[in-house]
């Protein structure tokens, strides 16, 4: 199990920047939750948080990158468009940078989408996941539920064992393709009566299908600082 700093009150300042893919989605949500949560780890953890919109945003001073919500096609369309793909892919898969992509972030995080076309959306092709893009329906399919906390130090942060998850035209994991994803937090399918993975996480990346940053907790991005931290010290 990896050593993660309870809290940030040692002695040793660390300095963090966290970047976030403002393309679409709650960005600015992502920015008030970081903010709250880097106040829970103290006073020596100094937080500076900038955006990414260009090649030139991508730059190796990043400790961390939020890949936002929003419609997946889109955000895909623009990271080719504009440059983005490969550096953000490079960026990603160097060791010390820790990644965390929600909702769409997960479907473009995933190695496999379902009903994919050939030619079709870009994947930064990075966990070892099949993600069904909308598993939950369309946009009037909506919902908000208690998710079931898998990991043990997610636990300790939330102090409860579920979350409160809102989702929204949200996609899900349906497979995992390696040992080495972790499943964090699974919803109950009231349909097919089984537990779907709504969270996983693959060495330095973690994909929610969920939108954390929607609500007043922000375990989940106290979750992420603690990798950032983690890695860097």
């Amino acid at each position: 199990m990896e050593t993660m700093p309870p809290s940030g009150n040692g002695s040793t300042d660390v300095a963090i920047t966290i970047g976030i893919l403002e393309i679409q989605g709650a960005f600015l949500e992502h920015r008030v939750a970081l903010t709250n949560a880097s106040q829970l780890l103290g006073n020596n953890v100094k937080l500076q948080i900038t955006d990414v919109r260009t090649p030139d945003d991508i730059k190796e001073e990043i400790d961390g990158l939020i890949i936002p919500g929003g419609e997946s096609t889109t955000i895909s369309i623009y990271l080719r468009r504009n440059g983005l793909e490969q550096p953000l892919k490079q960026w990603i898969q160097t060791e010390r940078h820790v990644t965390w992509g929600t909702c769409a972030g997960m479907i473009l995080l995933s190695k496999m989408t379902d009903n994919q076309k050939i030619g079709g959306q870009t994947s930064l092709a990075i966990m070892d996941t099949e993600v069904s893009r909308n598993y939950f329906g369309r946009q009037v399919q909506s919902f908000e539920a208690d998710i079931r906390i898998k990991d043990e130090q997610l636990k300790e942060i939330i102090q409860n064992d579920t979350f409160p998850g809102i989702f929204i035209r949200a996609p899900a994991i349906v497979k995992t393709l390696n040992e080495e994803v972790s499943i964090l937090a699974t919803v109950p399918d009231q349909i097919s009566n089984t537990d779907v993975i709504v969270a996983a996480k693959q060495g330095n990346v973690i994909s929610t299908a969920f939108h954390p940053e929607l609500t007043e907790d922000c375990s989940w991005h106290l979750y992420f600082l603690r990798h950032v931290i983690n890695n860097k010290i």
